[in-house]
């Protein structure tokens, strides 16, 4: 989910890349290496030719007509920064990890599921949609 700048303290750039230095830019769930800014995709996929990670780089990909190809597959290698607790404006070092762009898609899935219903709710009360509050009995 793209964040939105506004919902994040003036200073989230400093912030973030401190997180990511610390961390050596490494994914801190899978331990990833992932891409600092000012190196080439070049000059990192050839950092990575003898480590497991080069064949995540790219991907054969084929389009409606059956061509294949080959693509790079640099969003792979981004390395963001987590909120434990997801609050945009909690960013105590405790609260935050370097994840790259998958671990952390993974980690916010459920969050961003429950959101999802939510605001779904909310849509459909302010549409007119009745809800019922009920208390099942023990039997």
């Amino acid at each position: 989910m793209p964040m939105n700048k506004a919902d994040y303290l003036s200073n989230w750039d400093e912030i973030a890349r401190e997180i990511k230095d610390k961390a050596n830019w490494t994914c801190q769930e899978c331990g990833k290496p992932c891409r600092r800014p000012g190196t080439s995709w070049m000059e990192f996929v050839e950092s990575l030719l003898s480590s497991p990670w080069y064949d995540q780089t790219l991907e054969e990909v084929s389009d409606d007509n059956g061509e294949w190809g080959i693509v790079q597959k640099k969003q792979r290698f981004t390395l963001t920064v987590s909120h434990a607790n997801h609050n945009p404006l909690d960013c105590r070092p405790e609260n935050l990890r370097a994840l790259c762009s998958t671990c952390h898609l993974k980690y916010d899935a459920p969050h961003h599921a429950n959101s999802r219903r939510q605001n779904s709710r909310k849509k459909l009360e302010e549409n007119g949609q009745l809800t019922l509050d009920f208390e099942v009995a023990n039997e």
